[in-house]
């Protein structure tokens, strides 16, 4: 689950009606909500988006629901989403096929949407729970993945149980990541070179990362921390969502930055300054990213400014 986040949900079947409204009614609830034709096309999204749940028809062309739920358990990166079966059928033994799936509910048509609504709120209560019991019990330790819990839940659940203890968070070919707590509040984060909300706010965008929280060993702070948990979140959705709009409409993906018309120093914030000098040679977004101190965010604006002043180009 993503916490304060869009919970999200794909849904699969091959009649456009049904999956649009079931789109229409989750997004109402304020779901991001993901649709499919098939269980092949269901299966690539899947993988590539994450969802948190699953709603797929049984009786579909091609790849149908049994052997999407199938792939979905099989594979590990996907195996932990929960599940719902919508169909027509409603034999017993069907249902019995769909939970020895391991399918978490099976609801048969025509269903009311009030239901599936509400079938899909218990579903995340009990992952809630479950999430939550498992820090309140006070393990030692803790690890786990994020396609499994969402590092926003992870930091809720600190500030909600006012937990002290370190974070760690690895993703494959980068540094490993850093947030520690103190009594629920964040005090100190880091990642590489990155420190404080440089480190904290880049971690929030990190998917598909393990995790383990072990014992708080010291109590070194960042300057500007600590931050409570729900100051963290709602400025990191905010920070993440504008850099997402940032990138959309300057097309920075894979594209290297260069300065095309530097303007008099003279005229020049010293940041402003600072962050010319850095892009003065030929630079990659990354390189500029780290190459500067501030939050990604700061620089992202920036950036935006400068190439619609036409002072940086992008090519």
């Amino acid at each position: 689950m993503k916490g304060v986040l869009k919970l999200s949900i794909l849904a699969v079947d091959d009649s456009p009606v049904i999956t649009e409204m079931i789109r229409d009614a989750f997004s109402a609830e304020g779901y991001k909500v993901m649709v499919a034709q098939d269980g092949a096309q269901a299966l690539r999204m899947a993988l590539e988006n994450n969802p948190d749940l699953i709603i797929a028809d049984i009786s579909m062309p091609g790849m149908d629901g049994w052997e999407l739920c199938s792939q979905i358990r099989l594979n590990p990166f996907t195996s932990f989403i929960p599940f719902i079966f919508l169909t027509a059928r409603t034999e017993a033994p069907d249902r019995i096929r769909g939970l020895q799936m391991g399918a978490d509910d099976y609801l048969t048509k025509p269903f009311e949407m009030d239901e599936l609504i509400a079938r899909v709120h218990l579903i995340f209560q009990r992952m809630r729970k479950t999430q939550e019991s498992m820090l309140v019990r006070g393990q030692r330790t803790l690890s786990g993945s994020t396609k499994e819990m969402a590092l926003p839940d992870l930091l809720q659940l600190f500030g909600l149980n006012q937990k002290t203890g370190l974070l760690r968070i690895s993703k494959l070919g980068l540094p490993t990541g850093r947030i520690a707590f103190e009594n629920g509040k964040v005090i100190k984060a880091e990642l590489g070179p990155a420190r404080g909300e440089k480190a904290l706010y880049r971690l929030l965008r990190w998917e598909d990362a393990h995790f383990d929280v072990e014992p708080l060993l010291n109590d070194e702070r960042d300057p500007g921390l600590p931050v409570s948990v729900e100051e963290t979140l709602l400025e990191g959705i905010r920070q993440m969502d504008e850099i997402a709009q940032m990138e959309k409409d300057l097309g920075l993906a894979n594209k290297r930055l260069r300065v095309a018309a530097p303007p008099p120093e003279s005229g020049l914030s010293p940041r402003e300054a600072e962050l010319l000098r850095a892009a003065s040679g030929a630079s990659s977004l990354p390189e500029l990213l780290d190459a500067l101190p501030w939050t990604d965010f700061e620089i992202y604006r920036m950036i935006s400014y400068f190439m619609r002043k036409g002072v940086i180009a992008a090519g």
